[in-house]
């Protein structure tokens, strides 16, 4: 029992190499940044939207460091068996189902946003409860299968998203976007503070990493090109803020979920690329998928360890029930989910839990080298030093 309690995976212990979590990271840091929050952050704060994900994605970026330094540092036990070994089984698991639930209700979030993107730009004549179930076949392969698996997945797709993104970039510079319209800044602190600290609930996109702990394969540079990936994929979510804001933030009433980069770009370029763009975006969204995935698989690895059972494939139908009723009846009502991810619980304890699960993670990692270094000979401690170069 002890062993399937910390090993949510029988498998070798390392399931990634340095580039997947680099290209992993690029993902996160720009999947769900550029669907609906740029529109509420335009809602709430008008022509200032972009200084507000700046700020929030300074905030990821600092939870990024502290998280890729837990991996880098990890040697090779994952982060279930480091928390039972400082915290004790029962405290781990405590703990570990409170991840489970902060991942669950992250999850939602990027599947409520992709949802209504589709229904409302692509599969106008399909309704969600049958929309969703495409996503709940994925959901379900990608939860038997290991976090092996799912970076291979992303590296298929990388590239596709990297080009959509640099056409959507080429667009907007060749035609042009107008920066005057974002001053002056900060007309309103009062209201921007609060637009600010209602959308919250948008930060712990770099989480799921925590499964990376002990299972990846890093080397000298993997640390500082995870950082690079990181704020790279950050500030092309901020330019594309910039650019909504400059093109909406006179007229921020003008804006809802059916408005996104697609709407942008067709407003500025008037139609003189046709609907180029919105294959672009169509492409570009599926970045969205990913993040998805890995934040499903996160949940699921989550709960294994909770009740101690490396049962994947029951869990992962399991998981898939509990999201699609929270979707269908919930999340994909745009009054409930702008409610939900709004509210003032969601606002405190989702960057209070983006900050906690990278720091824990780190915590525990460094105690258990500590540990580990306490009870190695002076010939292994060089050695290992030796292959860490």
């Amino acid at each position: 029992m002890d062993k399937q309690a910390t090993n949510t995976d029988i498998t070798e212990t390392k399931q990634a190499t340095g580039k997947q979590f680099i290209a992993i990271i690029f993902i996160l840091a720009l999947a769900t940044k550029m669907f609906l929050l740029p529109i509420f952050l335009i809602q709430a704060t008008g022509r200032d939207a972009y200084i507000a994900m700046a700020i929030g994605g300074a905030f990821d970026l600092a939870t990024l460091g502290v998280m890729i330094a837990a991996v880098c540092l990890s040697g090779e036990r994952n982060i279930f068996e480091l928390m039972t070994a400082l915290l004790g089984k029962v405290a781990a698991r405590i703990i570990t189902a409170v991840f489970a639930l902060f991942m669950f209700f992250k999850l939602n979030i990027c599947v409520a946003e992709a949802l209504l993107f589709y229904a409302d730009n692509v599969f106008t004549d399909f309704s969600v409860a049958v929309l969703i179930f495409v996503l709940l076949f994925f959901f379900v392969a990608v939860g038997k299968h290991t976090l092996r698996a799912l970076c291979r997945l992303n590296e298929l797709i990388i590239p596709i998203v990297i080009l959509c993104l640099a056409i959507l970039i080429a667009i907007v510079l060749m035609t042009g976007f107008d920066l005057a319209n974002i001053f002056p800044s900060l007309r309103d602190p009062a209201g921007f503070k609060s637009g600010l600290f209602r959308h919250s609930a948008w930060s712990g996109d770099f989480t799921p990493l925590i499964l990376f702990v002990g299972r990846t394969k890093t080397k000298k540079f993997t640390g500082l090109f995870g950082a690079a990936s990181g704020i790279l994929g950050m500030s092309v979510a901020v330019f594309f803020t910039l650019v909504m804001s400059a093109a909406f933030g006179n007229v921020p009433v003008l804006v809802d979920t059916s408005t996104n980069l697609s709407s942008i770009l067709q407003f500025s370029i008037g139609n003189v690329y046709g609907r180029i763009d919105m294959f672009s975006s169509v492409l570009w969204s599926v970045s969205v998928f990913i993040e998805s995935a890995l934040f499903f698989y996160a949940t699921c690895r989550c709960v294994a360890f909770v009740i101690g059972k490396n049962a994947h494939v029951a869990i992962s139908l399991g998981v898939c029930v509990l999201l699609y009723f929270s979707q269908v009846f919930f999340m994909t009502d745009q009054t409930v989910f702008s409610f939900v991810v709004t509210s003032y619980a969601s606002a405190i304890a989702t960057p209070m839990l983006a900050a906690v699960i990278p720091l824990l993670s780190l915590v525990c990692v460094l105690i258990g080298r500590k540990k580990h270094d306490g009870s190695m000979s002076p010939a292994q401690t060089g050695m290992r030093a030796e292959e860490s170069k």
